[in-house]
């Protein structure tokens, strides 16, 4: 970084003229005569000949704007180098929202701004514990967490809805939460959002998975909506992860007698971070360029 000394005397020798300099550079005019006056006391000699009105830049002084010249532009290169080698944001996202509802709003911020992206999938128990251990600067994240450990945002809404292959016995029926559990239930492992949620409301009816015929756990939704398709086992998950293949009639949403489930998908980061002032920005710009192509 150059000293703002050789700024002011490139001002200086720009407009010969130490008012008009002092106004460039929002400074009064004593203070860029101070600026001038160190630098001829450093390099040890003349800088600038002022003779009456006429301001010129003395034999020394045409050596030192030469100079001064070619380490700005040497330093706007080195600042370009630096920007193509930056650190990357480390954001965390849940498999829910990686995979079904944060790629429409990632893709669009990508597409118009050059910053380094790193993504790590995990589910909300390890991306909690990345956060909190400074692994990941921020994260979109399904599930429960601590409110009073983080800074928030809700960046979408979205149903929790149980699913089972089309022509299911229970598709098109008013379902008992009995009825559910008389066929084997698929969830995800221990640590997932869309598993405690549905532990959750379990426990609030009191009941649990365990009244379930079978319980098969399997981490991929991928893996989940091919083995309900060609079952009668039953899971749960937001509406967006099955979507695409109730439109297709391979899946189908059952209808559970008063149940209703909608979760907000959050953006949050430590409250304590020291990256608050980037995560901000990189929120803001995500969801800024998210709404134009909305």
């Amino acid at each position: 970084m150059l000293d703002p000394k050789i700024f002011t005397f490139l001002e200086v020798a720009k407009y010969r003229n130490y008012t008009k300099a002092a106004a460039q550079l929002n400074l009064t005019q004593p203070a860029v005569t101070q600026h001038i006056k160190k630098l001829e006391e450093y390099y040890g000699c003349s800088l600038i000949d002022i003779n009456g009105k006429s301001v010129m830049l003395t034999p020394q002084g045409e050596a030192l704007y030469n100079y001064a010249n070619f380490q700005i532009a040497n330093e706007k290169q080195l600042i370009g180098q630096i920007k193509k080698i930056e650190t990357p944001i480390k954001i965390g996202a849940t498999l829910s929202v990686a995979d079904y509802y944060l790629p429409s709003y990632l893709s669009s911020y990508l597409a118009c701004n050059g910053e380094l992206v790193s993504l790590t999938v995990k589910n909300t128990k390890s991306i909690i514990e990345m956060l909190l251990n400074n692994e990941l600067y921020c994260a979109f994240i399904e599930g429960i967490f601590d409110k009073s450990l983080f800074n928030f945002y809700e960046f979408c809404s979205t149903k929790f809805l149980p699913v089972a292959r089309k022509g299911h016995p229970l598709d098109g029926v008013e379902a008992s939460i009995s009825d559910i559990h008389e066929y084997p239930l698929i969830i995800r492992e221990e640590g997932s959002g869309t598993r405690e949620i549905y532990e959750n409301y379990l426990y609030q009816n009191n009941d649990s998975i365990l009244s379930a015929s079978k319980v098969y756990e399997i981490s991929s939704f991928g893996v989940i909506k091919k083995v309900l398709s060609t079952s009668d086992a039953i899971s749960f998950m937001y509406e967006e992860v099955a979507k695409k293949e109730v439109e297709k009639g391979e899946l189908c949403y059952l209808n559970i007698e008063n149940y209703s489930i909608e979760r907000p998908l959050y953006f949050i980061y430590p409250s304590n971070s020291l990256m608050k002032n980037r995560n901000e920005l990189f929120y803001e710009k995500l969801i800024k360029q998210k709404n134009r192509l909305v």
